[in-house]
């Protein structure tokens, strides 16, 4: 069996019928991001232009009033400066009236992301649960496996009972017989768990866990909440604003 390899078309319908629902709210999650970023960075780019006309108008206002002090430059030439640079600061008002206008629309949409992704929040570690709980059931059902493990713990037993003495202050403390034989199982757990840890040689650390579905990551500027709380302050700070 390998931990890679999924055949959606194996899970259980129940699964299957999550993972479908998932995949439709994630879609329409990162459909939000995506219209978001260019509100967004449209909204940057009408503000840096305003900001662009604004600095060449008062480069604008420098030059003439450079020529005026002259007092060699035509007076029609530095009406032509004087007219550009007013062009310049009413082409940047423009800019700035448009993108001010534009911000209910980013307002709205700050909110609609943080809506699509709270109905994501928490499902795929619930799915990824899901899939790796029926993956340790199937692989515990593989042929052979049942037969390996009881040997190990049979063995891993005996070598316990064998070495009671070892564990002295921990089965003194326990009040019942039937406490005595928990704790010999427990130490006959610990035992094994250390040998099979010895025998990995920490090669499970380079073992990657299945997964179905990841979180999408957030974009910038995005408002990330996880709770229902989150989402109602969001929206009385986005309203405030």
């Amino acid at each position: 069996m390998q931990l890679s390899t999924i055949d959606r078309d194996n899970l259980s319908p129940e699964l299957q019928e999550r993972l479908a629902g998932f995949e439709i709210n994630r879609d329409a999650y990162i459909a939000l991001q995506k219209q978001y970023t260019e509100v967004v960075q449209e909204n940057q780019r009408l503000t840096q232009e305003a900001t662009r006309l604004e600095t060449q108008a008062s480069l604008t206002d420098a030059s003439w009033n450079a020529m005026g002090k002259l007092g060699t430059i035509e007076q029609s030439k530095i009406n032509e400066e004087i007219e550009r640079s007013a062009q310049l600061r009413k082409d940047a008002q423009a800019l700035r009236f448009t993108a001010d206008a534009r911000i209910p629309i980013q307002k709205n949409l700050v909110v609609q992301v943080a809506e699509a992704r709270l109905k994501l929040v928490g499902v795929p570690g619930s799915i990824n649960k899901e899939l790796q709980q029926t993956l340790l059931s199937q692989a515990l059902k593989q042929q052979g496996t049942l037969e390996i493990l009881l040997e190990l713990f049979t063995l891993s037993h005996a070598v316990a009972l064998k070495s009671l003495g070892e564990h002295d202050v921990a089965l003194s403390r326990c009040n019942s017989q039937y406490e005595r034989q928990e704790k010999i199982k427990e130490i006959t757990w610990i035992t094994l768990g250390k040998k099979l840890e010895k025998l990995f040689d920490g090669a499970e650390k380079d073992i990657l866990v299945p997964t179905l579905v990841t979180m999408p990551s957030a974009v910038p500027k995005e408002a990330v909440v996880d709770n229902t709380a989150a989402l109602l302050k969001l929206k009385r700070t986005t309203a405030a604003s």
